[in-house]
Order: C-alpha cells, then sequence, then structure tokens
C-alpha cells in the first residue's frame, strides 16, 4: 500500500451546491426574522409592565408561538451544517467510506421521518380546526404552517445531504481522512 502525503486538517470544506445553499440562506433568513420577532415582542412586554397602560396580552402569546417556530424553521439549517444532536464517537471509530455510509444512512432516515411529520402538519394545516388562539384569535390551523414549512425544509435539506454533498462536514478533534499516519 502506497503512502499518501498527510492531508492538512485546516482544508476548505468542499464547495456546497448552489439548492443547498439557498435551503441555507432560506431557512437562516427565517430563524433571524423569528429571533427579531421574539425579541422585539419581549422588550415590548418589559416596557408595558413599566408604563401607566394596560398590557397587551397578545405580545407574550405571539412570543411563545415564535419560540416554537424558531424551532422548527432552524431543524433544517442545523441538519445541514451537521450541528444538530449527534453521536459524536462514530467520527472517531468508523474510517472515512463507513462515515460517509452513516452519514447518508442518517440522512436517508431523517429524511422519512420529515416526510411522515410533513403529512402530520399539513393534516394539522389543512384540518380545518375551529379553534383560535385565545388572545390573538388566529386560526390554530395556521400556526402549525410555520413548523410544516420547516419540517419541510428539514427534508428537503436531509436528501441534498444524502444525494448531493459529498462529505459530512468535518467536525473538530476529529482526525484527517485517512492521512497515511494512521497506516504507520
Amino acid at each position: 500500500m502506497a503512502d499518501r502525503p498527510p492531508i492538512p486538517d485546516d482544508r476548505p470544506p468542499p464547495p456546497r451546491p448552489a439548492p443547498v445553499r439557498w435551503l441555507e440562506t432560506a431557512e437562516l433568513v427565517a430563524g433571524v426574522a423569528l429571533l427579531a420577532l421574539i425579541l422585539v415582542l419581549m422588550l415590548l412586554q418589559a416596557t408595558q409592565r413599566h408604563l401607566p397602560v394596560a398590557g397587551w396580552v397578545w405580545t407574550g402569546e405571539l412570543a411563545r408561538l415564535g419560540l416554537v417556530w424558531l424551532t422548527f424553521s432552524l431543524v433544517g439549517y442545523l441538519l445541514g451544517r451537521d450541528e444538530h444532536i449527534t453521536l459524536k464517537v462514530v467520527d472517531f471509530l468508523l474510517g472515512d467510506r463507513a462515515l460517509r455510509a452513516v452519514w447518508i444512512l442518517a440522512n436517508l432516515v431523517v429524511a422519512a421521518v420529515g416526510v411522515m411529520l410533513t403529512l402530520e402538519a399539513a393534516e394539522l394545516v389543512f384540518g380545518g380546526s375551529p379553534q383560535t388562539t385565545p388572545a390573538l384569535r388566529i386560526p390554530v390551523s395556521l400556526t402549525y404552517a410555520i413548523p410544516l414549512a420547516g419540517v419541510v425544509l428539514m427534508t428537503l435539506r436531509a436528501v441534498a445531504n444524502a444525494v448531493l454533498v459529498p462529505e459530512p462536514p468535518q467536525r473538530e478533534g476529529r482526525p484527517a481522512a485517512d492521512s497515511g499516519e494512521a497506516a504507520r
């Protein structure tokens, strides 16, 4: 077996395909917008406590909904950047090919779960529940629209990871890809 020169750990990651970058941008914009909404609503709540006016109950309700929406809108972004909850021990035990196989399998499982969640969320959105939120009187079925979009984006990201992304993102502390040093 010929010795290969070591691959440096600081190599730049391979460029992601354009559709993956567009998905990432959409997810990040949605997450930033929802985070800004939560910040503004919480500042409104804090400010109105010190003013001699009646409080707006809807600010708290919308901030809580915004927190749930933020969670679902960023799940695809975290999945794509491999920043979701994982077991890092696999990175240290497996070689590059096996790690790539685990990467593909994990993303296909996430995509399958995402399809099922999408079907359930679509049923909640389009089911036509007569209930409304207490303060804003938003139909409850509409409050599931953003989680539906987030789950769809997560599913698309998982499929893109399995098909378009050549390898899992490099993690800190993981040894370089079969650098020849391991063979010695």
